[in-house]
C-alpha cells in the first residue's frame, strides 16, 4: 500500500514531509524511515491515534509527532 508520511517538529530534519512509501503497518513504515534519536512519538493515521501494529490502507496518511516533555517536578 502506498501511504504518505507527515512529520512535525525536529523530525523534519530527518524526513521529507509528504514522503510516500510502501508499507502494510505503521511499524513497517516507521522502520523504513530509519529515524535516529526520536524519543517517544505520537502516531496518527488519518488524524486518529494509531499503534505500531496497526494495518495501513492505500492512500493513508501517517503523521509522526514527537512527544513533548517538560515542566517542573513537584
Amino acid at each position: 500500500m502506498t501511504i504518505t508520511i507527515q512529520v512535525a517538529g525536529v523530525l523534519k530534519e530527518q524526513v521529507e514531509d509528504g514522503l510516500q512509501l510502501e508499507a502494510s503497518t505503521v511499524g513497517e513504515a516507521i522502520t523504513q524511515l530509519d529515524l535516529v534519536d526520536t524519543g517517544e512519538l505520537i502516531l496518527l493515521v488519518n488524524g486518529r491515534m494509531a499503534h505500531w501494529q496497526m494495518p495501513l490502507s492505500d492512500g493513508d496518511m501517517l503523521k509522526l509527532v514527537p512527544a513533548i516533555g517538560g515542566g517542573t517536578s513537584l
